[in-house]
């Protein structure tokens, strides 16, 4: 599949070089025509890769967002190289989701930052050097303590492949040294406190299809690695370490919503609610039964929806006009864009979780594995959630409510094109809240690792 996806990768750069008038419009089709592969039965020719339901909404997910984050950019940068860029990077992320052994997928792990550091580098905002300093730094460093527990297995069995790691068994002294070393990776990724701080950095200084992809995808392979390297094989040290897992997200979670409280840049405050629902991600998945599970896969689903359209309205719409993301600076766009502003409006209730969205569904589903796991820690959780949505109604009671202020001039409201992006984005968030099975019925079409895990946990513990 790597070989496959060069060869589409390097004839895309060739063919939009060639022809310089349509170079974006060709990379454009080339990431629509991109999910064709994943669909084939590869199996005929001997090629193999994870094709479970759990990496299909993934890869589907990433093969949906990768030409929206092509287009939120199509006006403001003419750059081929960046298109070029985003391009390879939704194609590391889709082999990193087809991956079927740990070296493998930690080898992309670790690939996609290279198109991404580029890409901040190159057209970030003015501190895009920290930001990319930020993002390689903390997340290089740290998966060094997941290569090791990988060799690790390297060393026992011979190999990485999930289904021969999966039948391991293990002392418990040894899960739990190697549940420490995949986990230091997995909460700079996600990222948890006291790992969080280089989000904001970089979410502030990246452009805006590094944002949308950062927080739709990136962050997801958080919770598939959990599912991938850490619940098949080591599920005696996650049933040990789950009130330590939980402790640290319910912290995450209060710590994000206090400190978003004070935050005046937009962004910031959307990556930083990004932290507080991957948290909430973890709880579920960590919940050791299937409620939990579920509701975590499909809220990770729900925020690649609605945190990729939040930036577009404040690092896109917002910032294309203004060139200011202060939160102060914003006000009455009920008055002067109504159309903006319905689409902030219903995003905001989606993203803290209100009925009738797919967040709501995951959001419940996640905190009631939570609550079964571990109660104490479960309620505080349930509350800390609550508390996490008081950030989101302060931003969109003061970028809607009141009168214009005096500080910007009236402008155009959404263009079709903006429009388009954001209906592709709000539909699939309200529909799958509607009708969930959708969802749920792909993610446990072909669970076979997670059954394994489940089947362990019900004998034994």
């Amino acid at each position: 599949m790597t070989l496959i996806y060069f060869i589409i990768s390097s004839t895309t750069s060739i063919i939009s070089r060639t022809f310089k008038g349509i170079n974006k419009s060709i990379i454009l089709i080339a990431s629509i025509l991109i999910v064709i592969p994943t669909l084939y039965d590869w199996n005929e020719l001997d090629i193999y890769y994870t094709t479970d339901g759990i990496a299909d909404i993934f890869i589907l997910l990433t093969a949906y967002l990768l030409p929206l984050s092509i287009i939120a950019n199509w006006n403001s940068i003419k750059s081929t190289l960046y298109y070029e860029l985003v391009f390879n990077l939704g194609i590391i992320l889709l082999i990193n989701f087809m991956c079927q052994d740990m070296l493998s997928f930690y080898i992309y792990f670790e690939a996609s930052l290279a198109p991404l550091f580029i890409l901040i580098g190159l057209y970030g905002a003015n501190n895009r050097e920290k930001a990319a300093d930020y993002i390689l730094i903390y997340t290089l460093l740290s998966s060094l303590f997941m290569l090791i527990a990988i060799a690790v297995y390297e060393v026992l069995i011979g190999n990485t492949d999930y289904q021969a790691v999966s039948l391991l068994v293990l002392s418990l002294d040894l899960q739990c040294i190697l549940f420490l070393g995949i986990s230091i990776g997995i909460m700079v990724k996600t990222p948890l406190v006291p790992v969080h701080t280089w989000l904001p950095v970089v979410h502030s200084e990246s452009p805006l299809a590094g944002s949308m992809l950062l927080a739709g995808v990136i962050l997801k392979l958080a919770v598939y690695a959990i599912i991938r390297l850490i619940l098949p094989t080591l599920s005696d040290a996650s049933t040990l370490y789950t009130p330590v897992v939980y402790m640290i997200c319910v912290i995450t979670i209060i710590y994000t919503s206090i400190i978003t409280l004070r935050q005046t840049d937009l962004k910031v405050i959307v990556a930083y609610s990004s932290i507080s629902h991957m948290a909430v991600c973890i709880l579920g998945i960590m919940s050791n039964n299937i409620i939990g599970i579920s509701g975590s896969l499909i809220l990770s689903i729900a925020h690649g929806f609605v945190s990729p359209a939040l930036f577009i309205i404040v690092g896109g719409i917002l910032y294309d006009r203004y060139h200011n993301r202060l939160i102060y600076y914003y006000q009455g766009l009920l008055t002067y864009m109504p159309i903006l502003a319905i689409y902030l409006i219903i995003l905001s209730f989606c993203n803290i979780g209100t009925p009738l969205s797919v967040n709501f569904i995951g959001e419940l589903l996640s905190l009631a594995g939570a609550l079964n796991r571990v109660p104490v820690l479960g309620a505080l959780a349930l509350i800390s959630v609550l508390l996490s949505a008081s950030y989101m109604l302060k931003v969109t009671n003061r970028l809607t409510g009141g009168i214009k202020t005096p500080y910007i001039s009236l402008t155009h409201d959404c263009t079709y094109r903006e429009s388009v992006l954001l209906i592709s984005l709000i539909i699939p968030t309200i529909w799958y809240g509607l009708y969930p099975n959708g969802i749920a019925n792909m993610i446990w079409s072909i669970p076979k690792l997670l059954y394994i895990f489940i089947l362990i946990y019900n004998i034994y513990i």
